[in-house]
């Protein structure tokens, strides 16, 4: 399609919208860098009392890296698994460990498309319905534990069944 064509197209869509009262744009929930940084901190104290040698990565609703970190230690495998895994859990809206099980069973293989991580490990961050973000843990241990325990701290929760 040309250019003028779909640039015209688009201006009367979005005089339609208008004109009905919707608006033209959508706000979405999304992650500060503060939040983020709180997230990873968060990650790396658990990690650290739990002797658990971790990469740790967020990222905002588009999969856009907010914020990572990599323990010393750890191979450069538990970066790339990390930030897949937030990316993952961004894209689906959903834990990683859920769209694993889907997978493994046969039910699903969607999650296999599009460099997708189906492992447990991500998290998304649901704040008011909506993805805001996720977390991705790389490294062996209690890796969804470590993500909520971040997400937590971030929303200022005190107990894991508070965040959704």
């Amino acid at each position: 399609m040309p250019k003028k064509v779909f640039a015209a197209l688009l201006l009367v869509f979005l005089q339609t919208n208008v004109v009905l009262g919707q608006p033209a744009f959508v706000e979405r929930m999304q992650l500060t860098t503060d939040a983020a940084r709180i997230i990873v901190d968060t990650c790396l104290a658990f990690a650290a009392e739990n002797d658990m040698v971790i990469g740790v990565a967020v990222v905002d609703p588009a999969g856009v890296l907010l914020d990572f970190h990599l323990m010393e230690g750890r191979g450069p495998t538990a970066s790339e698994t990390a930030i897949l895994k937030a990316r993952t859990a961004a894209r689906w809206g959903q834990p990683t460990q859920a769209l694993e099980d889907a997978v493994r069973s046969g039910g699903n293989q969607a999650p296999l498309w599009r460099n997708d991580f189906p492992q447990g490990g991500g998290l998304p961050i649901i704040i008011e319905g909506q993805v805001a973000g996720a977390v991705g843990v790389g490294g062996p241990g209690r890796q969804d534990e470590c993500a909520q325990v971040g997400i937590d701290a971030a929303l200022g929760l005190h107990s894991t069944s508070e965040q959704n």
